[in-house]
């Protein structure tokens, strides 16, 4: 499925994962074999990629026809895969060889997942632990492990009698038990035995108040469970706070068009966010002025098309505005976070970004599976290219290692806005 909106920027930014933070999916790698995976499928599968990735897929001087070279690298875990998952795994492998994000091979069960916004599990994320187990970092409402009771900061010891170290432990197919012996905060040990099944992983936007002048609002997505009118209701309850952190980590992206809604919230209307380099710029660049085509920075200076905020019912926010991001940060996070900073110089704190910035569509393959590949690159209005680099925050700030501990990034962010207010008070003497 091809995610074009209008304009013709809006497209798919795809999430990243949070390093060291996983989420439980879907399945067993190395489950039975099920009945949508056989060998025509595999044939039918790599013949449709091989061709859309040579027609359709772009990258400023990457050079696609590798594709059978990185598949021939990879040639005997993919003919030796089984099911579908084991299959992805490998075909996926071979795609990382070309070194740019953006470019995946998705199960039906995963696309469909992706869809509905719902997977199978027990509806958790999970950060594994130095001395140990898997600390639960987020319970999804209403998923299985949620309305068993365990709760944020519990800590997995074993799964199924086999001490925890991996999420994929945890995870398996719907219908299934998992066995989890699990300590809490209070140093008591609890068994549960939670049966798997489909949940929601849509995570709604959230306001909170640090304090009388300082709000915070979290955006933990940029795609299908961006929800508009939420966004708006909370930067309305939010405008007349005097300081407004904006918390971008673990966002993976999304859909371009919610990031433009978003900057219009924060950026006065029609304001530059930076630039797309696609195959139609690259081309005229290259037929006006001679240059080269891999020369991005020099393309994206040339070029007047920029993507740009859009405008909104709502205002933009008028206070003093700080951004967090972390290495889950990705794409349309990125983007944000980066034309806050280079047009509105706005400070940005946490731990340097995905650097997973290409722009894909969604092409659909035989029998369900689905192939994510870029078409077009970024340029900040800074002239960086994000890619592979990602953003670096003025202040380093980590995650907190419990849900409940103190959070570094927002202690740092109101410390960081106080000082920018004070001076701003002292600057206009004391009449604010």
């Amino acid at each position: 499925m091809r995610k074009f909106f209008r304009p013709f920027w809006a497209v798919a930014l795809a999430l990243v994962a949070l390093p060291g933070l996983a989420q439980e999916t879907s399945g067993n790698p190395f489950a039975a074999k099920p009945a949508d995976f056989n060998a025509e499928i595999r044939t039918a599968v790599l013949t449709r990629m091989g061709e859309v990735l040579q027609r359709n897929a772009f990258v400023p001087g990457a050079d696609f026809g590798k594709w059978n070279e990185f598949l021939a690298k990879h040639n005997e875990a993919i003919n030796k895969a089984e099911t579908a998952d084991q299959f992805s795994i490998a075909v996926n492998g071979a795609l990382r060889e070309f070194g740019f994000s953006h470019i995946v091979l998705s199960t039906p069960k995963a696309a469909t997942a992706r869809m509905e916004r719902k997977v199978v599990g027990i509806g958790v994320q999970l950060q594994p632990e130095e001395t140990g187990g898997l600390r639960v970092m987020t319970t999804f409402p209403g998923a299985p492990a949620d309305k068993a009771g365990i709760v944020p900061g519990d800590l997995i010891l074993e799964a199924n009698g086999k001490k925890a170290t991996s999420p994929s432990e945890i995870s398996g197919d719907e219908g299934s038990v998992v066995k989890l012996k699990v300590l809490r905060e209070d140093g008591k040990t609890k068994d549960f035995t939670i049966t798997r099944a489909k949940f929601s992983t849509v995570r709604p936007e959230t306001l909170t108040w640090v304090n009388k002048a300082t709000a915070v609002i979290r955006i933990p997505t940029f795609d299908l469970g961006y929800d508009r009118k939420r966004v708006e209701t909370l930067f309305t309850e939010a405008k007349d706070a005097k300081n407004l952190v904006l918390d971008l980590r673990s966002n993976g992206g999304g859909a371009v068009i919610n990031l433009t809604h978003l900057m219009g919230l924060l950026m006065p209307e029609n304001s530059p966010l930076g630039t797309f380099v696609g195959r139609a710029v690259v081309d005229s660049y290259v037929k006006e002025t001679g240059g080269k085509p891999t020369d991005i920075i020099e393309i994206a200076s040339w070029t007047k098309s920029k993507l740009r905020s859009q405008k909104n019912s709502v205002p933009p926010y008028k206070g003093n505005l700080a951004v967090l991001i972390n290495g889950g940060s990705g794409s349309a996070a990125e983007i944000a976070a980066a034309a806050l900073q280079d047009v509105m110089n706005v400070p940005v704190l946490g731990s340097k970004s995905a650097g997973a910035v290409l722009v894909s569509v969604m092409g659909p393959l035989p029998n369900g599976w689905q192939l994510q590949y870029p078409i077009t690159d970024f340029v900040t209005m800074s002239g960086y290219r994000l890619e592979g680099k990602g953003v670096t925050p003025l202040v380093d700030a980590a995650m907190p290692r419990k849900p409940n501990d103190p959070d570094p990034g927002i202690e740092k962010a109101v410390a960081l806005l106080n000082r920018i207010a004070l001076r701003e008070e002292r600057s206009s003497g004391g009449k604010n």
